[in-house]
């Protein structure tokens, strides 16, 4: 079962947009896998002269129930161009020997502005911090790991083209100093 509760603005420059979802699969729905996870999401755009200042805020928990694990496709990941732009797709959090596991709870916070350099061209600063816990109980804001950097934004006919450089500014698991991340579309 999924339930989702959201506040859409028509025009996302400007605005506050909160989304929350809640999936929930117990025995007595017929679920072979038994789990509930919460995931609130909160975006906020705000317009200054030309520039626009936009943040965002993600907060998710998971869990198994009857004494279950819970299954990797329903654990949290975190890292990449969508979340943290300093840290390599999905690096953040548990890891084992074949890398990030994910986790039951994740915890991602974004700044951007956003400003205009000629025509087609837009320009972004941003810093991000995130992690992946492997428990709820285990969320700590002071290990989040933060990068910061700038980007570039092509508005096309078709699409928004996104190209940006990240770099990490506090405890990561890439020791590289930077990392460039391609994308359509606006990174939140």
């Amino acid at each position: 079962a999924r339930f989702d509760r959201r506040n859409d603005p028509v025009d996302t420059t400007r605005g506050v947009l909160l989304s929350s979802t809640f999936d929930y699969a117990p025995a007595a729905l017929g679920s072979e896998f038994r789990f509930a996870k919460h995931l609130a999401q909160a975006y906020y755009f705000r317009p200054w002269r030309s520039l626009v200042f936009a943040s965002a805020a993600r907060v998710g928990t998971a869990g198994a129930l009857d004494d279950q694990v819970l299954l990797p496709s329903e654990r949290f990941s975190a890292g990449g161009a969508h979340t943290v732009r300093g840290p390599a797709d999905d690096s953040l959090g548990p890891q084992d020997f074949f890398g990030a596991t994910g986790g039951e709870a994740v915890v991602v916070l974004n700044q951007e502005v956003r400003f205009p350099l000629y025509r087609w061209l837009r320009g972004v600063a941003f810093v991000d911090a995130g992690h992946v816990f492997e428990r709820p109980a285990d969320i700590a804001l002071g290990r989040l790991v933060g990068s910061g950097g700038l980007g570039l934004r092509l508005e096309t006919p078709f699409a928004l083209l996104r190209v940006d450089y990240g770099r990490l500014f506090s405890p990561g698991p890439d020791a590289r100093s930077g990392r460039w991340v391609f994308g359509i579309g606006q990174a939140f």
